[in-house]
């Protein structure tokens, strides 16, 4: 239901689905699943960023250098891939929707997976960057800010049956419902759940004692 709102909402109602499998973090391959959209659709109305994992380790020293990097070519290089390869074919579509799944991760510093905050903190910066330069050309970006949301790659299991924690879970409605917001209104930025946005006001109005809460909280 909500796939047919936005379909409607874009004009492309009877487009159809198709599927093709590709390595986001391999330039070549999402330049081959844009000229497959180009040539089945002749059309991109929306592009949603979304590739994505944890590295989930701390950086200890040379041996972290090659994972990290991984974590990098996927959910940052792979913004940016198919971002460029796909902005030909949205700029014709125009007035058109990127939407980059970020996450609170990319406002606030999470001891113990520096990789993961780095390529979503690198994902936010490129996002506000590529909303002011699009906006003229019709291609509106919009920036998704989930917090802990249960998904299959991401379970919250430690979280879910929590009599505290369990309430500070999100859920796929509700990111869903973001993006679909962010869409039909063009908003530059959505965090899931909202109330996640008040977090960053303690680093923002007050920052060595955010840095000295965050040192407490893993010592």
């Amino acid at each position: 239901m909500r796939l047919q709102q936005l379909l409607t909402e874009i004009g492309g109602e009877s487009a159809g689905h198709s599927m093709f499998v590709c390595d986001v973090a391999q330039r070549d391959q999402v330049a081959a699943l844009a000229a497959f959209v180009r040539m089945t659709y002749a059309r991109c109305d929306v592009l949603v960023n979304n590739a994505g994992y944890v590295g989930d380790r701390t950086f200890e020293g040379p041996d972290d250098i090659e994972p990290f990097e991984q974590v990098m070519a996927v959910n940052f290089h792979g913004t940016l891939y198919c971002t460029g390869e796909f902005l030909p074919l949205l700029t014709e579509s125009a007035p058109s929707n990127i939407v980059n799944m970020a996450s609170m991760a990319g406002r606030l510093g999470l001891a113990g997976n520096s990789s993961y905050c780095a390529s979503k903190f690198a994902m936010v910066g490129f996002s506000e960057s590529l909303h002011i330069d699009l906006a003229k050309r019709g291609v509106y970006v919009s920036l998704i800010e989930p917090g802990l949301i249960p998904t299959e790659g991401f379970p919250q299991s430690e979280r879910v049956g929590h009599p505290v924690m369990r309430h500070a879970l999100g859920t796929i409605d509700d990111v869903t419902e973001a993006i679909l917001d962010a869409v039909i209104h063009r908003k530059m930025e959505r965090v899931v759940p909202r109330w996640y946005y008040l977090l960053q006001i303690p680093r923002l109005l007050a920052p060595p004692l955010y840095r000295w809460a965050g040192r407490r909280l893993v010592g």
